[in-house]
């Protein structure tokens, strides 16, 4: 095995002293030639190939930068002569260069390189799970904002798992508000995410540190839920949309939703399969790999209808899966056209300030999930009963937004002691 040190660009004016050339290194064997570039950079004139670095007699160079220079090819050469295996290849080369230029993100040792980086750490706890897409998306997001306040910073910076402190996710914090222009519960969910990201690596033993230590995490801030009443379910359930096919697709897969109380997730996945009986059975998505808990909803005659008005087969889905946006732009049009527009009020994600909206105009797929669980908790006002066919594990913190308390509610308890 051989490796060598060389420049692409070999000719340059006699006199130029600002061009640059790029320093790779080759790595030779029976039966693979691989090459790399690194960061080092020298003048072409004054490049040797034979020294595998600066020339003999250099002018206007200092001996101090000539020495670095050529102790960093060698350095390099040795590194690469010494890591190397059987069955290398070119990432391999690559990622040896970089953990070389950059030894707070790498760490070198037993023959192998291990990242010190957030972002290839995250990359890999996504690999480990076996997350929904929302979920994925999710931790990819987070991966692509890191990656970004990475670059943003310059200089090589690296949000690095050993060394990272409070001070730099205050930072990142600060950048989310002021770069990327997002609401204050996204950021909270965001820091939550890289938070379980790095109690995830600390887990696995390559780290000790924590950098939440110190750190103040931001506080999610969510309005009294609003959903449909049974009276408005049922007004869109009855509003004739027989002039589009698609709208009345989409409005059977909301008032479908807001029957059984799942998540858009689960929803494109259901086929005749998981209805048993006139029950609908299923394992969430979220908590498949957590709990493995099975929810059963028993359907209602309308649900029935609806699934009895499709024609499908035994494994194709009872729904066409959709795009979760295309249906948050449908079920907006449809509210609309059954004229529920009931103003309620809503929290601004971004000033935290309270609006008042027509509810067709803030209605998500998750409005109809809040529609199950809200008139339910209005008839039983038992959270677990509740819990258990909306997927929430028993005392889910989650689940106490679902909880709102009405006027209805509150004249049933004043009325108990009349």
């Amino acid at each position: 095995m051989r490796v060598t040190a060389y420049i692409r660009q070999k000719d340059a004016a006699k006199n130029d002293l600002t061009s640059r050339a790029t320093v790779y290194f080759r790595v030779r064997d029976k039966g693979l030639d691989i090459k790399c570039a690194s960061e080092l950079q020298i003048n072409p004139n004054h490049w040797s190939q034979e020294r595998q670095g600066y020339k003999s007699r250099v002018a206007l160079v200092d001996d101090d930068a000539r020495n670095l220079f050529d102790t960093s090819v060698k350095e390099l050469t040795g590194i690469i002569t010494r890591e190397y295996y059987i069955g290398a290849n070119s990432d391999w080369l690559k990622r040896l260069i970089f953990a070389y230029h950059h030894p707070s993100a790498y760490q070198m040792g037993s023959g192998m390189v291990v990242s010190k980086s957030f972002v290839v750490w995250a990359e890999r706890y996504l690999q480990s799970k076996h997350f929904d897409r929302h979920q994925e998306c999710n931790t990819r997001c987070l991966i692509a904002k890191v990656t970004h306040f990475e670059t943003s910073k310059g200089n090589g910076f690296t949000m690095n798992i050993d060394s990272m402190t409070a001070d730099d996710l205050r930072e990142f914090e600060s950048f989310l508000i002021n770069e990327c222009a997002i609401s204050l519960n996204t950021i909270c969910t965001n820091m939550t995410l890289l938070r379980t990201v790095c109690n995830w690596v600390r887990k696995q033993g390559v780290t000790t540190n924590d950098p939440f230590f110190g750190y103040e995490m931001p506080k999610a801030l969510y309005g009294t839920p609003y959903f449909l009443t049974i009276q408005e379910r049922d007004q869109v359930l009855s509003c004739d949309l027989s002039d589009d096919a698609e709208l009345a697709e989409y409005r059977d897969m909301f008032m479908f939703q807001c029957m059984v109380g799942c998540r858009h997730g689960d929803l494109v996945t259901f086929t005749p399969k998981n209805i048993i009986d006139g029950v609908l059975e299923y394992i969430p998505i979220k908590t498949k790999g957590k709990s493995g808990a099975v929810v059963r909803v028993p359907l209602i005659p309308k649900a029935m209808a609806i699934v009895n008005g499709h024609d499908h087969g035994e494994d194709e889905p009872l729904f066409p899966r959709r795009f979760n946006f295309k249906f948050n732009v449908a079920i907006r049009r449809i509210l609309k056209r059954a004229g529920v527009n009931r103003v309620v009020t809503v929290i601004n994600p971004r000033t935290r300030q309270e609006e008042k909206k027509p509810i067709c105009d803030v209605a998500t797929s998750h409005l109809a999930r809040r529609t199950f669980i809200g008139n339910l908790y209005r008839q039983v006002k038992d959270p677990n009963l509740v819990a258990s066919m909306s997927g929430h594990a028993n005392g889910s913190v989650a689940f106490q937004r679902y909880r709102a308390i009405d006027d209805d509610m509150k004249k049933s308890l004043i009325e108990l002691i009349q």
